[in-house]
């Protein structure tokens, strides 16, 4: 593709100043771009390598198999993931409903849903035990753990 005047074509764009932008670069992106100049004293060619870094998303901090806690007891369930692009994290509750985190703490219920990934479950009662299960996920792939909790 060669773009010879400011324009946009697709994700690509060529600014006024010769700049040029690529959106939503992927690992495809990668590779030597030339930017050609002309004048009327000659012409001036540079090549630019680009690599683009980005793998999917894998967990590096996960909760055990399986934990055993006392009603009102806090229980904490850890799932941090490193990914490039960063990594989305859901859970999924015992009742199949599902948590996503945001750029801030959030409350469900009984829940508290950490912005990097830890669920803390308050008070927990008979009614939290079950499996919940940690998703990290990106565009190039994911990751997920699953673990129950008894209430006893």
């Amino acid at each position: 593709m060669v773009l010879d005047a400011p324009q946009a074509v697709g994700r690509f764009s060529l600014q006024e100043n010769g700049s040029l932008t690529v959106r939503e670069a992927s690992v495809f992106d990668r590779g030597t771009y030339l930017c050609k100049v002309s004048t009327e004293y000659g012409t001036s060619v540079m090549n630019v390598p680009v690599i683009v870094i980005a793998y999917p998303p894998r967990i590096t901090s996960e909760p055990a198999p399986v934990i055993y806690a006392r009603p009102g007891n806090s229980v904490k369930l850890n799932c941090m993931a490193i990914g490039i692009p960063k990594a989305e994290i859901t859970w999924e509750l015992p009742d199949k409903s599902h948590l996503t985190t945001g750029a801030q703490s959030r409350l469900y219920g009984n829940k508290f849903l950490h912005p990097q990934g830890s669920l803390v479950i308050q008070q927990p009662t008979q009614r939290d035990a079950g499996f919940y299960k940690c998703t990290a996920k990106n565009i190039l792939g994911s990751d997920s753990k699953t673990t129950y909790i008894h209430i006893f």
